[in-house]
């Protein structure tokens, strides 16, 4: 038996598996724009989104310094922690979450790897700046899909900033899904609902190049002109029909959301960029059936 409950920013999920008071903070959506003379011969692509998000370090360390402060366990970074992959922008995230002591786990968002604008597909950019300059934040880790147990909870984050799943990812999250451990997916871009708009895109059955709003201004190629791959259909079902899954996580929107879907809650966090805000895990022991 699990439950969650919802109190302001705080998330708290009870099952009998957990370690009780285990805490992490979930972060999206920082948009560091941070840059120095590395990043020079990319300029070019780098321009527009260097001009936003002028409150964005401030936030990012004040969120960091009460991670601190109030010890939490973990910190979960679900994207767009840049706004391009800028080395001193990789580096500045490195060092400060290394300074807090807190083990930390990371899923690229588009802006993360995406130079506005460059040639070549988003899959292909992805896999390149992934591997040139987000390195250092994987620790390790394969890039695109991961997962870890924290306090008998099992953490499955997927890398889905092109609105895609492909089909290694699918098979890695069935994997995940049939160990039968009570689980939370945490991915960038989030997934279709009923009633929400085209940005909770992963899955969305209208996502196609005509709902496209910006692959001008964002300067990449547009959405596909027949949408989603089958196997990002594949996923979406299988993710909302997973029993032990208690909740997806989500970013991207930049704005707080819930929703339930097929019986999940899927969180969407708001953004550190503009107002600094995230959302905290608590895990909560809840006594098996007979004691």
């Amino acid at each position: 038996m699990s439950t969650i409950a919802i109190d302001g920013s705080v998330v708290s999920l009870r099952h009998h598996a957990f370690t009780d008071g285990w805490r992490a903070f979930i972060l999206s959506d920082s948009h560091l724009a941070l840059d120095d003379e590395r990043g020079g011969p990319y300029r070019q692509y780098s321009q527009r989104m260097a001009g936003g998000y002028k409150p964005a370090q401030a936030h990012w360390e004040q969120t960091l310094a009460r991670a601190v402060a109030e010890k939490v366990d973990h910190l979960f970074l679900l994207g767009d922690m840049s706004s391009f992959p800028s080395e001193a922008a990789v580096a500045y995230l490195s060092r400060t979450l290394q300074d807090t002591g807190i083990a930390y786990s990371y899923i690229a968002g588009n802006h993360d790897w995406h130079y506005e604008s460059m040639p070549g597909s988003e899959i292909a950019l992805r896999d390149e700046w992934c591997r040139r300059r987000l390195a250092p934040l994987y620790q390790g880790r394969q890039p695109l899909m991961h997962a870890e147990t924290h306090g008998g909870l099992r953490v499955v984050l997927i890398d889905n900033s092109v609105y895609e799943i492909l089909p290694a990812q699918r098979d890695f999250f069935r994997a995940q899904a049939a160990l039968g451990q009570p689980l939370i997916l945490l991915v960038h871009v989030p997934l279709y609902v009923p009633g929400r708009s085209i940005f909770f895109g992963c899955g969305h059955p209208q996502w196609c190049a005509a709902t496209d709003p910006y692959w001008q201004i964002e300067g990449r190629e547009p959405w596909p002109e027949n949408g989603h791959n089958a196997c990002t259909y594949e996923f979406h079902r299988e993710v909302f029909a997973t029993p032990e899954l208690l909740a997806i996580f989500a970013g991207h929107i930049h704005k707080p959301s819930l929703d339930l879907h097929c019986g999940k809650a899927q969180i969407v966090v708001p953004g550190l960029a503009a107002a600094g805000e995230f959302m905290e895990l608590r895990l909560c022991r809840e006594p098996a059936a007979g004691q």
